[in-house]
């Protein structure tokens, strides 16, 4: 076994972006709306840095079982990059899932208690359980699966603002600060969520269009499989719909009321100029590709192109760090 097959299991391109998303949310979103209100996150460095391990370990154990479980299917969609059962055991596959699940949980625990908020721990264990679970079974069930996924995509950017508001909460009250601005930080990353939660969805059932030979071969009740591709097609527009009508009801009506310090007319400017052409623009230009897709390759390049939107909505934050 060579390291890059290892690295294509864990799929370390994701955790990559995982990584980089916990700390965005940090550092441009937590960090700077504390500032205007001159506090300090209470969150240590130390234990925000386990948080990304943990989160990083059991993400890599999901990776690793779904690719055990996927060996068949995966051999009939693309045989050329199956890596379990070829270059990879089945055995260790599952020993790395095992390891990593062990190692990620033991941490959520562990920072969990370290805060006197032990039940959070609980929380790891949930999305642990969950990615087998939607492997060895709930992936072949109809829309659950994709649910799923896309919800623990929306927990990455909000275990940020989880383990840091109870702390912020003993050490400041609302009289000794303006709760508007909590509420906003939160609202912010609750967005990121949010937008993590529609655009997953959407993507998952575009790689379920991809995968449709597949998966009707191994009798899987994903959407395509079930309710065919126009259906699909409409639920994924109606998804990206919702995003665009979400992310302009935001830019007409929360950037023009918020007062925060220094947040001048400039700033809003260019808050909507990204938000309009890096995020609406190319989100209407996926929605009219996906009208005219007809095979593999073009649904390949629409679950990319989404792909980017979701960085360019994730470097929407360094940008924030810039206005408030």
């Amino acid at each position: 076994m060579q390291i890059l097959d290892f690295l294509k299991l864990i799929r370390y391109k994701n955790l990559l972006i995982i990584v980089i998303t916990q700390y965005l949310m940090r550092w441009c979103v937590i960090a700077p709306f504390l500032n205007t209100i001159n506090q300090e996150m209470q969150f240590s460095e130390g234990l925000f840095a386990l948080l990304v391990l943990s989160t990083v370990l059991i993400a890599a154990a999901g990776y690793a079982i779904n690719d055990y479980f996927d060996v068949k299917t995966d051999f009939a969609n693309h045989p050329e990059s199956v890596i379990v059962g070829t270059k990879i055991s089945r055995r260790w596959a599952m020993t790395y899932n095992n390891i990593f699940n062990f190692i990620g949980v033991a941490i959520g625990f562990w920072i969990s208690y370290k805060i006197e908020l032990i039940n959070l721990g609980f929380l790891f264990l949930f999305v642990s359980g969950g990615l087998w679970f939607y492997s060895a079974l709930y992936k072949k069930q109809l829309i659950i699966g994709n649910l799923i996924v896309a919800l623990f995509a929306a927990l990455v950017p909000l275990l940020t603002v989880i383990y840091e508001i109870p702390l912020l909460n003993k050490v400041i009250t609302p009289l000794s600060y303006d709760p508007f601005v909590i509420s906003i930080m939160f609202l912010f990353i609750t967005g990121y969520s949010v937008f993590a939660f529609l655009t997953t969805l959407a993507r998952e059932i575009i790689k379920d269009i991809e995968d449709l030979e597949g998966d009707n071969e191994a009798g899987r009740q994903t959407i395509p499989v079930t309710w065919g591709i126009k259906v699909s097609k409409f639920i994924i527009i109606s998804i990206l719909a919702i995003i665009i009508i979400l992310l302009s009801f935001i830019s007409l009506h929360f950037f023009k009321d918020i007062t925060l310090k220094d947040f001048t007319l400039l700033k809003v400017f260019i808050s909507l100029f990204y938000i309009f052409f890096f995020i609406i623009v190319p989100l209407i230009y996926l929605t009219i590709k996906l009208t005219n897709a007809n095979n593999k390759s073009q649904y390949h390049f629409i679950s990319n192109g989404l792909k980017g939107v979701m960085l360019l909505g994730l470097l929407f934050s360094t940008l924030l760090w810039f206005i408030i």
